[in-house]
This record gives C-alpha cells, sequence and structure tokens, in this order.
C-alpha cells in the first residue's frame, strides 16, 4: 500500500556546471546539465514540500548568475504541472539553508516549516564573521534567514534536534552533521510494497549530487563525496554511506536533487520551457499528473 505519492519537480537547470563540483577530485573533466528541483508528497491527509526551490530576484538573481543556472520558471508553475497551489501545501521540511532548497518560502503560505536547529544556527554565526569567512556562505542568501526569523514570529518554524521519527506518519528526518552543511537533514518517506513490506525512498537532498558520487561512473563502488561542502570531507563520506544504508543498498529509491537521470528513471513529462516533472511513486487511488 503506497501512503504517499512522489514528485520531482525542476524549476531551473544549469548547463555548465563543472563536473568537479559534483563528484570531489574530479578536476578538468569537463562539465555536465544538473536540473534544480524539489519535492511534493501527497498521501496521509497532507500536503508536503521538501525544500522550496529559490525565486529569482534580488540577491538571489547574483547568486542565478554566480552558479551559472541557465532557465528558471516560477515556483508556482512548477506546482501547476501535478494541479497543486502552494497554499495547498501543509508542511515544508527544509533540508537545508542553501539558496536554491530555501528561497521559495513565500510560495507556501500556509505551510509550517522544520529545519535542523544546528543548520540555523550554523549559518547565523557564519554571516556574523568577518569578510574574510564569505566563503563559507557563497550560496546563502541572507533574504532567506530573514524570512526564517519572519515565519519564527508566526509561530511557522519548527527547529529539530537530531533524528526525528515520524516528523508525519512514514516520514523520518536523518541529519548528517558537519558535511555539506551543518546541520543537512536527509528525509525518509515509507510506502509499504504489494506484500506489505516497508519500501523505503530517501530523498538524498545535497547529501550527494549524483550517482557518481557512489563511484557509479567509475563502477569501482567507492564514495566520492560532493564538490562543494562547508563540514569535512569525512563527514561527506559518511553522509553517502548513511544515504546507502537508508535506502538499503537501492540506488532506485534515492531521490536527488541534481541528478538528470531521474528523468529517465521514473515517468516524466517535460513543458514548453524544457523543465521536467518526475512521478517517482503513486499513492494507491491517486491518478497520475505526467500521464494522460
Amino acid at each position: 500500500m503506497n501512503n504517499y505519492s512522489i514528485w520531482l519537480l525542476e524549476y531551473g537547470y544549469c548547463s555548465t556546471q563543472p563536473l568537479s563540483s559534483l563528484v570531489f577530485g574530479k578536476h578538468n573533466e569537463g562539465t555536465t546539465t544538473i536540473p534544480f528541483t524539489f519535492v511534493i508528497l501527497k498521501g496521509n491527509g497532507h500536503t508536503i514540500a521538501l525544500d522550496t526551490g529559490y525565486y529569482d530576484e534580488g540577491y538571489a538573481h547574483i547568486l542565478t548568475e554566480r552558479f551559472g543556472v541557465d532557465k528558471m520558471i516560477p515556483i508556482e508553475e512548477s506546482l501547476a504541472s501535478i494541479g497543486i497551489s502552494g497554499e495547498e501545501v501543509d508542511t515544508v521540511i527544509l533540508t537545508h539553508m542553501h539558496y536554491d532548497h530555501a528561497g521559495g518560502i513565500k510560495a507556501f503560505p500556509n505551510a509550517h516549516f522544520y529545519i535542523q536547529e544546528q543548520e540555523f544556527l550554523g549559518w547565523m554565526k557564519v554571516l556574523a564573521k568577518p569578510r574574510e569567512f564569505d566563503f563559507l556562505s557563497i550560496a546563502i542568501d541572507p533574504n532567506d534567514v530573514k524570512n526564517m526569523i519572519d515565519l519564527m514570529f508566526e509561530n511557522r518554524l519548527s527547529f529539530v534536534d537530531g533524528d526525528v521519527k515520524d516528523i508525519l506518519p512514514g516520514i523520518d528526518l536523518v541529519p548528517v552533521f558537519n558535511a555539506h552543511t551543518y546541520g543537512l537533514q536527509l528525509v525518509t518517506i515509507t510506502n509499504t510494497d504489494a506484500e506489505g513490506n516497508p519500501d523505503t525512498w530517501v530523498f538524498t537532498t545535497d547529501g550527494c549530487y549524483v550517482f557518481d558520487n557512489f563511484g557509479h561512473r567509475d563502477f569501482d563502488g567507492v564514495y566520492r563525496p560532493v564538490g562543494f561542502g562547508v563540514g569535512s570531507l569525512t563527514e561527506m563520506v559518511k553522509a553517502l554511506d548513511t544515504i546507502m544504508k537508508l535506502s538499503n543498498n537501492r540506488m532506485d529509491r534515492m531521490i536527488m536533487t541534481h541528478e538528470t537521470k531521474m528523468w529517465e528513471m521514473y515517468p516524466t513529462k517535460a513543458d514548453k520551457n524544457g523543465m521536467h516533472t518526475a512521478e517517482i511513486v503513486l499513492a494507491d487511488g491517486e491518478k497520475s499528473r505526467v500521464q494522460s
């Protein structure tokens, strides 16, 4: 029994991403295309966003140019691709605070937000440091911090501290501290298969970028950390091992934010702007949003 439908929504892409920024050590090996995405879950009486995407406006436009994002559409258009509005979303789980994951808060005006306490406080400390430390916050939009403080005053933001079982039914939070960021959290979604056994999906967020982080391209099974992070390489490698264990060693149960292979693995449609919507799994009784 599938309790949750899962969709992966693309709202932008970069066609000239250096491979070395995705897989540590892949220097001088050219560029590749990566999508910018977020996830929508629907089931158990909830509509949930895992991360928010971002808007190409204000300081975030500087980040669009800095990181070479070629094309974007508004978050509302991505949601419309599966017939959902931001107002319907009641819960948002922020995996971490990088601009492309936390810059779309205003798209979800009725949602309650969750983030690891260590993630939020870690960035507050970094942003208070002198200019010499600016590299650490290169992928942070300070306006997102302000927006999250506003959520606090509206009683719409909750900090979590470590692992959380059943933040909503069947949805768990698993942090990987001091890896890609200070308190990035993985999200697991557990449905049940035809035999009634648990069927767990892992939203990897930026704990990994692509299958190559697991030695997929070199076919040697050696973990290779992501090419960018503010924590340690050791913790980034350990994060990959955590992802592998959470997915029960099934790479087809990993939902990756920046992996184009997602569009090949699941039923997918593309709009006139070239933005993709992948239907990872459908809850029992749910109609497809990508197939007619």
